[in-house]
C-alpha cells in the first residue's frame, strides 16, 4: 500500500469523509480519488492539519498510525464539521522527538520544507518590493 491508500485507511478510521479532508486541508477536490502519489508538500499539510497520525506510517505503512505522545480531542468549527486537534500531555515535545529516522520519511520532511523555505523566500523578497515602495512615498512626502 502507498502513501494515498494509508491516508484513505486514517480518514475512515477517523470517520473523516472526503469532502472534510477537502475542507480542512485545502487540498483539491479528487486529490484522494486520484491514482498517484503524495508529493512532500501535501504530506506537510496533512501532518499540519493531523498531528495524532504518524508520519512514518503514512509515508512507509511501518509502525503504529497514530502517534500515542498526543491526546484527540475533538472539537467543531463554526460550520459544525468534525476537525481534529490534538494537545500534548505535558510539556511542548521537540518535533525531532516523533519524526522517524526513516530515510523516506527523512527525505519527505526535507522536500516539504525546501518548499517552505521557497515561499518564505518569496514573501520576504515581495515584502521587500513594498517597503521600498512605502520608503519612495515617504522621501517624496518629505521633499514637499
Amino acid at each position: 500500500m502507498g502513501s494515498k491508500s494509508n491516508l484513505l485507511i486514517y480518514l475512515e478510521k477517523k470517520n473523516i469523509k472526503k469532502p472534510d479532508f477537502y475542507r480542512i486541508t485545502g487540498i483539491s477536490n479528487g486529490f484522494l480519488d486520484k491514482n498517484n502519489g503524495i508529493s512532500s508538500g501535501i504530506i506537510e499539510i496533512i501532518m499540519d492539519k493531523f498531528r495524532d497520525m504518524s508520519i512514518e506510517w503514512l509515508v512507509t505503512g511501518k509502525g503504529e498510525m497514530l502517534r500515542n505522545n498526543l491526546i484527540d480531542y475533538s472539537i467543531f468549527d463554526n460550520n459544525n464539521v468534525q476537525n481534529n486537534v490534538q494537545s500534548e500531555k505535558h510539556s511542548p515535545i521537540d518535533a525531532r522527538q516523533y519524526y522517524s529516522d526513516s530515510p523516506e520519511v527523512l527525505r519527505a520532511m526535507i522536500d516539504g520544507l525546501e518548499v517552505r523555505i521557497k515561499e518564505k523566500d518569496a514573501q520576504i523578497k515581495e515584502k521587500d518590493v513594498q517597503i521600498n515602495k512605502l520608503l519612495g512615498i515617504l522621501e517624496k512626502i518629505r521633499k514637499i
